[in-house]
């Protein structure tokens, strides 16, 4: 059994636990929040015993084995380095890392240890995303991608009215790039490996983060674009084009629902699935936990290396400053 550690009260913890509860393997012990108010209100909703005020003190909890870090962008190496560090494995929200330095730091601890180390990046996990890169031959040599990914945050409102909520905040990593479009970038590199240059155009609040903007990916024979926005709204989606047909995802890159793959005077296929992304996650960490495959957890560390880097060179070109 996996015994989870849980850090963060934010609305996505919501979701998470939910889908915990549905896997069977995991069981979510525990609360770490700075409030007690609202690590006990969670607790209390999803009938979990434990709530720590204090990280250090739960991280000496020798009953729980994984640690699962939701925490501010900016705070997840931290959280993760000390976890490690006290003998856990970690799961982490996305973006894993600020910075690359930042990641083959803990990469190394983990591999160290003898621990697992996870991203929780939604599509690496789902069965649609494999179809996908079984199938992208179908279409035959990619000539250009489009990854669309906007939502009018619910904390916009307050960045209008003179707030700085974190995900608003250059202190806490937050932003259009880090928080939506690096889904896009994820899905990708996932399928094409990393790009031969990167350039972001980014739209900045007075405070200078980005709102919006937009992502060039070049590789050698073909082009990517990557839209993301927390300022507006749109219907997501992820699309690649080949010379034989394409491929259409929706509702996008961080939830790949459904698959169309249309070829030129073909019936096209479409492809659907029942469950939302976080249940597919923790199906296959439990797999990957319970047959100790540190073999895939270490070329799935290789990729969230690949796209820290990525997200590193985009922040650069835009003169972000973080």
């Amino acid at each position: 059994m996996i015994k989870i550690g849980a850090v963060g009260t934010s609305f996505i913890m919501d979701t998470i636990l939910e889908n915990i509860a549905l896997v069977e393997g995991f069981s979510c012990e525990a609360i770490y929040s700075r409030s007690a108010q609202k690590g006990q209100a969670l607790a209390q909703k999803f009938q979990i015993p434990k709530v720590y005020t204090n990280f250090s003190t739960m991280l000496a909890d020798k009953s729980l084995n994984l640690i699962y870090v939701a925490s501010p962008n900016s705070l997840h190496y931290e959280h993760s380095k000390a976890a490690l560090m006290a003998g856990k494995h970690v799961l982490c929200e996305k973006p894993f890392t600020v910075t690359s330095s930042q990641l083959r730091e803990l990469i190394s601890l983990a591999k160290s240890k003898n621990l697992f180390l996870f991203e929780a990046i939604l599509p690496m996990f789902h069965p649609n995303y494999k179809m996908i890169k079984e199938k992208l031959i179908a279409i035959g040599n990619p000539k250009m991608a489009q990854g669309v990914f906007c939502q009018y945050s619910s904390r916009y409102d307050a960045l209008l009215q003179g707030e700085t909520p974190n995900v608003f905040n250059p202190e806490f990593a937050g932003g259009a790039l880090m928080d939506l479009n690096m889904y896009n970038v994820y899905f990708l590199v996932g399928l094409f490996g990393k790009p031969e240059s990167v350039h972001y155009e980014a739209v900045r609040f007075e405070n200078g983060i980005d709102t919006n903007g937009i992502l060039t990916l070049r590789y050698k024979t073909f082009l990517c674009q990557c839209v993301g926005a927390k300022d507006s709204f749109c219907e997501n989606s992820m699309q690649i084009l080949g010379d034989k047909g394409y491929i259409k995802v929706t509702p996008g890159a961080s939830n790949i629902q459904q698959v169309k793959i249309v070829r030129r005077n073909e019936e096209e296929m479409t492809f659907r699935v029942p469950h939302n992304p976080w249940y597919y996650e923790f199906v296959a960490l439990s797999e990957l936990f319970g047959t100790n495959n540190y073999e895939e957890c270490y070329q799935r560390l290789d990729l969230s290396l690949q796209v820290v880097e990525v997200l590193e060179e985009a922040r650069k070109s835009a003169d972000l400053s973080f």
